[in-house]
């Protein structure tokens, strides 16, 4: 288990769904562990320690989502995510008020679900990262904690994008922001800079294709300024 990058939480009631995302995330190297009721994924949250937690909305004892107002008022950091039949769309996206960070409607997209993961596995990596070096002190700061805060906006910007703007622009911003923090964390100053450059170049493209406002791109732009000043970048 020494190779495992995590540990993934699944609170769904259902066999079949909780076996399919079991493969999946091995395949992945993460550890997965199950809960099938909001009292068992209390307590797992406390035993298992996850680094991110899948929800589904329809539990057969309890609430999905009461189980995500419990589970973030219980972990702030923690990276959650919510799963829902089509028919509960609605009552997904209420999940994000109470703290879910993305939602995804059976049956799964599994790219998107990669992608989603992978910004959960992300959500819960700062709080080590400061607690472990030296740059604890400077807190959000830091250039790791600068970098989180860019990749942070980066998905705020691209939440609402149209499918089309996806496509084409969204999930490239997305995966760059998400790979300048990872290599920051790492200390890959190189990849650090490659990456920004893109995330720089793809917010550019969405701005001027329409799929950013000016407001949104200044905003993004002055968390990049701040990211870059941060590696040594003007």
């Amino acid at each position: 288990m020494a190779d495992r990058r995590g540990t993934i939480l699944i609170v769904d009631d259902e066999t079949a769904t909780v076996e399919l995302l079991s493969d999946y995330l091995a395949a992945k190297r993460l550890s997965v562990a199950g809960a099938r009721t909001v009292d068992e994924a209390l307590a797992a949250l406390e035993t298992e320690r996850p680094d991110a937690v899948l929800v589904s909305v329809r539990l057969g004892e309890g609430d999905g989502l009461d189980a995500v107002r419990r589970i973030r008022e219980a972990n702030v950091q923690v990276g959650l995510l919510v799963m829902a039949g089509q028919a509960e769309a609605e009552r997904a996206k209420e999940a994000l008020g109470l703290g879910a960070m993305d939602y995804l409607l059976k049956p799964l997209d599994f790219d998107y679900l990669g992608r989603a993961i992978e910004k959960a596995l992300a959500a819960a990596a700062p709080e080590a990262t400061f607690a472990e070096t030296p740059a604890a002190a400077a807190g959000a700061s830091s250039p790791a904690g600068l970098l989180y805060g860019l990749a942070l906006e980066v998905f705020r910007a691209t939440r609402p994008l149209s499918p089309e703007a996806r496509a084409s622009v969204g999930t490239a911003l997305e995966q760059a922001a998400l790979s300048a923090m990872q290599r920051g964390v790492s200390g890959e100053k190189a990849e650090v800079i490659r990456a920004l450059n893109h995330v720089r170049t793809m917010i550019r493209f969405a701005h001027d294709l329409g799929d950013f406002t000016a407001e949104t791109a200044e905003r993004l732009e002055e968390h990049m300024v701040r990211a870059r000043r941060s590696v040594g970048l003007s």
